[in-house]
């Protein structure tokens, strides 16, 4: 029997010892990776850059944040003059969500000022601010539903202004054209 002469593989590629380079010869997943990769470069390279907060203005946000509480207070005080719903209407549920919610934000946009006339900037106040925003976020929703008097509703609108005046300081996709 003749003896067989070795035959010299390449290891690294499939037999035949040539490799190609091309989609077809990539696996699924591996093809599924590329093209995951180059959409999420795509979606990376077209997304705008990043909002950026107003400049820190200490005096001007602190002033805002009292005038805030002030309206918070003023609201508060609208909706207890609030005349009363039908019993048995669900008003009062309404009414009575609203006051929680009026109750906190009195309390949320005090701490919030008091901190800021304390002289304390962002980095130690920003944690006030988002919780009275979801306060002014969770109010607004209720507000729309309950049937309000125009003073209750006027009320309201100035607290809305107020975090409309303050949120370019604490948020950075605020609309920039609110900062003064």
């Amino acid at each position: 029997m003749a003896a067989r002469a070795p035959v010299a593989r390449n290891d690294s590629g499939p037999p035949g010892g040539t490799k190609e380079t091309t989609m077809s010869a990539a696996s699924p997943s591996t093809a599924r990776k590329l093209l995951g990769a180059l959409a999420l470069g795509s979606v990376v390279a077209a997304a705008p850059a990043a909002a950026e907060l107003a400049a820190w203005d200490q005096a001007r946000v602190t002033a805002i944040a009292g005038q805030w509480a002030d309206a918070a207070d003023a609201w508060q005080q609208a909706l207890r003059d609030q005349p009363g719903g039908q019993i048995g209407s669900g008003d009062a549920e309404q009414a009575f969500g609203l006051g929680q919610k009026a109750e906190a934000l009195h309390v949320q946009t005090r701490a919030l000022a008091g901190h800021l006339a304390k002289g304390e900037g962002y980095d130690k106040t920003r944690n006030y601010y988002r919780d009275v925003k979801e306060l002014v976020d969770d109010s607004d929703e209720l507000a729309q539903r309950a049937e309000l008097d125009e003073p209750t509703m006027d009320a309201w609108a100035k607290v809305v202004d107020l975090q409309r005046q303050i949120a370019p300081y604490y948020d950075p996709k605020a609309d920039a054209e609110t900062a003064p």
